[in-house]
């Protein structure tokens, strides 16, 4: 088993020829079943670096699609490999496609691992949803980030649930946060045009929408944040805002980022 898994490793990772890096890859994932657990996070970490170094597409695609195979067969064995590497590829991926793919990836492998891996996606998504230069990337990561917290909220009310306290305490950490950098990127949006300001008063409006803070400060901070989005609406792209707008949005900003800071 050894000697064959080495033989296809070395293929996979160094033959000039992309079909039969592909057939190695193939042959890899054949052998996986009866592998023991050494030799299944080797030929992991051989898909793995497949799809970080490879140059040919078609073998990082193969590669990328039978990781998510063998997570699916095997997650308490793969997920170590497995969440990192989509955690990276949401954030560095080649393309705006890969990274969706990645966002999206996540989602699903969320429900099947451990609470710190679960921690490590949610700090991503929310990494990603506040700070992705991408709009489409950033809502996506909102939504999957979403996603989640729906999920792990209706986990820790059932009966039975699998969803422990501690999974809960991890995915509102990472919301926590989310709240926290969309209001510093609104508050930074402040000077910059009335275009960018909008989207990011659009994107922290959406958020608080979705994620309803137990504070008496809530209603009103939401309120006050629609009222800007509005406000927004209006004024001309090609002009700044005037001062004193600049000023009220960053203390809005400043406002809601305290909210989140004391509900995280």
């Amino acid at each position: 088993m050894q000697e064959a898994i080495d033989t296809h490793r070395e293929t996979a990772l160094e033959s000039p020829y992309s079909q039969d890096r592909q057939e190695a890859i193939e042959s890899l994932a054949t052998l996986y079943p009866t592998a023991d657990e050494r030799e299944r996070r080797r030929i992991l970490e051989t898909l793995r670096t497949t799809v970080t170094d490879s140059t040919g597409r078609a073998e990082r695609e193969l590669a990328r699609k039978t990781l998510q195979s063998l997570f699916d067969r095997d997650p308490t064995v793969a997920a170590s490999v497995v969440v990192p590497l989509f955690c990276t590829l949401a954030e560095d991926g080649t393309n705006t496609s890969e990274r969706l793919d990645a966002i999206d990836t996540l989602r699903g492998l969320y429900p099947e691992i451990k609470a710190t891996e679960q921690e490590r996606i949610g700090q991503t998504l929310a990494e990603i949803a506040g700070n992705a230069t991408y709009e489409d990337e950033r809502r996506r990561a909102r939504q999957r980030l979403q996603d989640v917290t729906i999920e792990n909220s209706a986990g820790s009310a059932g009966t039975g649930s699998g969803t422990d306290e501690t999974e809960t305490d991890d995915v509102g950490n990472a919301v926590g946060y989310l709240g926290v950098s969309l209001a510093e990127h609104l508050e930074a949006a402040a000077g910059e045009s009335p275009e960018a300001c909008h989207q990011r008063a659009t994107e922290l409006r959406d958020f608080l929408a979705a994620n309803p803070v137990s504070d008496a400060a809530y209603d009103e901070l939401y309120e006050e944040v629609d009222g800007v989005v509005e406000q927004l609406e209006i004024v001309p792209a090609d002009n700044s805002l005037a001062e004193d707008r600049q000023k009220r949005v960053r203390e809005l900003a400043t406002r809601i980022r305290r909210l989140h800071e004391r509900s995280g």
